[in-house]
């Protein structure tokens, strides 16, 4: 996996400017939900000391480009935990970090100096005497006109986007970044100046980011246990981004580094400084671009690829993404083409990292892992074959309805069936579903006693509208119980069939036999290709036309409150059970004069 990030990172870095990794990249919208253009600006604050004011200057508002704003007016990406704010630019959403960097903590009635102050008092005391210093220092008193320009007196609190008010935009205009200017005869500065052209504030952020102190510090070659490689700038792996892959490697919390020694963790992670900065930046370009939510636990996906073949990077992970989105996401069956190109050159396995984190740590919660290149693809074969053979069965089951989701027909995948298998709320750790999923992906058998609880506790879950105990599953409501129940044994008998054809599950094969007189009517010629197409045993299909009389009667009975349905054990019904709810049918069609809706059923039980 370390290989992978590496090539990754390496392939990543390629073209771009020292500043890139850590810079922010806006998400930006260039057009509305209509398809209308949407214009998208820069805009500068002034802090002017002549005028002793604070001001959004008509004058700084610029377009915005999305190519060279970002590094021109070092947009930081947000720092973690405690991380003190040193921001002189910010995404509009977060004017309130740039007030911190400049005046401190807005609740804070008694601060000195902003944080950009404290973070040099605190390690970068060489700028105590330059000139950024002492700027910033007289910038202090007009932090209680900043204040007062951004409190909301409907919402009796500070909104720190209310400054940009007096900037008028159109409908569809939008303010992406506000970055600090300067306005002061006294410090030089007598037109509107970005604080990221000033010279110290950018030898500041050289000396906090890009510093390579500790590569000159280190006098001998050592082994980098990340590349494998004798290096001559290897040290302790020291990651500042706390939502990282890399993260996955411990050094602080003992219950999980407990088999290591405290004093021994720089040599059991020394890993080279030019190998951490593209192990960084491969953890942000997967964790932005290659995830998949898989039974509603977001995991990351990592490749292992066969670097001897030179494989074309950009072209597979594209195609990944692309496999992964139609295996795991809910998709409209419009848009998923009937021939799906699922398959990729080269030889590759792929692991699924199962996470928590709110950016502010990583958890590995599961792993998914050696997932071959070739299993991968007939998994979702599978899935797309099946899904096409149920729509052609139109007669005898309606899979448009049974797959219809959110008003529109979806792609049978792993999205369909994490919706089969009831989770309970107070067991959501317990992932039962990812626990499935694992097991088809990592090529396992899958028993059918388990899939039978999952069916029975779905049934009573419908039955008894235990909806509020199992999250995951559609509501469907009393009303609609025949299709909760007709929707759920269509998928799962797909599910089974897609299990079958990835030979993950044993069913027991019977040679099917059909009369030339059952051929000859059609409508019983769709029965046999439906049981054909579904390889049912007797036993399977005398269940199949059991099912048919009880659908008859209780379509005889849909005027009364308690129909024949509750005489269903949803736990489970053995041989003398299901003999007896045959004879009850017959009894209730004769009770309504219509044996003739069960006649023909009954003679095929």
């Amino acid at each position: 996996m370390l290989d992978t990030l590496l090539k990754i990172g390496e392939w990543q870095s390629e073209g771009m400017t020292e500043w890139d990794p850590i810079l922010e990249k806006p998400s930006v919208k260039y057009e509305t939900n209509s398809g209308a253009p949407i214009k998208n600006y820069v805009i500068g604050i002034v802090f002017d000391l002549d005028e002793n004011n604070v001001y959004p200057s008509k004058d700084l508002l610029k377009e915005y480009d999305e190519d060279q704003d970002p590094e021109y007016f070092k947009l930081i990406s947000t720092l973690p935990g405690n991380n003190k704010a040193i921001y002189a630019t910010v995404e509009s959403g977060k004017i309130n970090q740039l007030f911190k960097t400049f005046f401190g903590k807005p609740n804070n009635e008694n601060v000195e100096f902003g944080e950009l102050l404290e973070a040099i008092d605190k390690d970068f005391t060489q700028y105590q005497e330059s000139k950024l210093y002492k700027l910033v220092q007289d910038l202090m008193p007009l932090r209680d006109i900043f204040l007062e320009k951004a409190w909301d007196d409907e919402k009796n609190k500070v909104d720190f986007r209310k400054i940009l008010d007096p900037i008028e935009l159109a409908r569809n205009e939008n303010i992406v970044l506000a970055y600090a200017a300067i306005k002061s005869e006294k410090h030089g500065y007598t037109s509107h100046t970005p604080v990221t052209e000033i010279e110290d504030y950018i030898s500041f952020l050289r000396d906090k980011f890009l510093d390579n102190s500790v590569a000159k510090s280190i006098e001998r070659d050592k082994l980098c246990y990340a590349s494998g490689q004798v290096q001559n700038d290897v040290t302790e792996l020291d990651l500042s981004n706390r939502y990282s892959l890399n993260k996955m490697f411990v050094t602080e919390t003992k219950n999980y580094a407990s088999a290591f020694d405290k004093n021994l963790f720089s040599n059991n992670y020394q890993v080279s400084l030019q190998d951490q900065v593209k192990l960084d930046i491969a953890s942000t370009f997967l964790l932005e671009n290659f995830k998949a939510r898989i039974a509603d636990i977001e995991h990351v996906i990592i490749p292992q690829l066969k670097w001897s073949d030179n494989p074309d990077l950009d072209l597979i992970l594209e195609k990944l993404k692309t496999s992964a989105d139609l295996l795991f996401s809910f998709k409209a069956l419009h848009k998923v083409t009937s021939d799906i190109e699922i398959d990729v050159e080269g030889i590759y396995w792929l692991n699924f990292v199962g996470y928590d984190s709110d950016r502010k740590y990583f958890k590995t919660t599961s792993i998914i892992k050696d997932v071959s290149k070739f299993h991968f693809e007939n998994v979702l074969a599978a899935f797309e074959e099946i899904n096409w053979d149920f729509r052609e069965l139109k007669h005898a089951v309606d899979w448009d309805s049974a797959t219809k989701n959110y008003g529109e027909v979806s792609f049978f995948n792993l999205n369909a069936i994490y919706g089969l298998i009831p989770i309970r709320k107070e067991k959501e750790k317990k992932n039962i579903a990812l626990q499935l999923f694992k097991s088809i992906l990592e090529q396992r058998k899958v028993e059918k006693s388990q899939l039978f609880e999952f069916f029975s506790e779905l049934m009573l879950c419908h039955y008894y509208e235990r909806y509020n105990s199992y999250t995951n599953i559609r509501k469907y409501g009393k009303d609609y119980f025949g299709l909760a129940i007709r929707d759920s044994v269509f998928k799962y008998l797909a599910f089974i069939q897609v299990l079958n054809k990835l030979k993950l599950i044993n069913m027991e094969e019977q040679t099917q036999t059909t009369t030339a007189k059952e051929l000859a009517k059609e409508h019983e010629k769709q029965i046999q290709d439906f049981f054909n197409k579904m390889n049912f045993n007797g036993q399977q299909k005398a269940l199949f036309f059991l099912g048919r009389m009880l659908n008859s009667v209780v379509y005889l009975q849909k005027d009364k409150n308690k129909t024949v349905i509750d005489k269903i054990n949803y736990n489970g019904m053995d041989r003398d059970d299901i003999v007896r709810l045959r004879i009850d049918l017959f009894e209730k069609a004769k009770q309504y004069n219509s044996t003739e809706k069960v006649v023909f059923d009954d003679s095929h039980f």
